[in-house]
């Protein structure tokens, strides 16, 4: 799931919102990126790697997982 978008780091290249497969982050009126349905992310990563500023922090687990044994 999606953390946070820093708007201060964000330069409003739109790279993260082309690149989403969930259709998560969109830009704002004032050309910043944010996140419009943080409960359809698919913690991919994508938006994150791509961001040129890294103003994109995605957290790594949606919820908990159990345990494997």
């Amino acid at each position: 799931m999606i953390r946070k978008i820093d708007e201060k780091a964000c330069v409003g290249c739109g790279i993260c919102e082309m690149i989403c497969p969930g259709d998560v982050i969109v830009m704002d009126d004032s050309g910043k990126a944010r996140v419009k349905y943080p409960q359809d992310c698919w913690t991919c990563f994508s938006c994150e790697l791509s961001c040129p500023v890294k103003a994109v922090d995605v957290h790594p687990f949606r919820k908990a997982r159990p345990m494997a044994w």
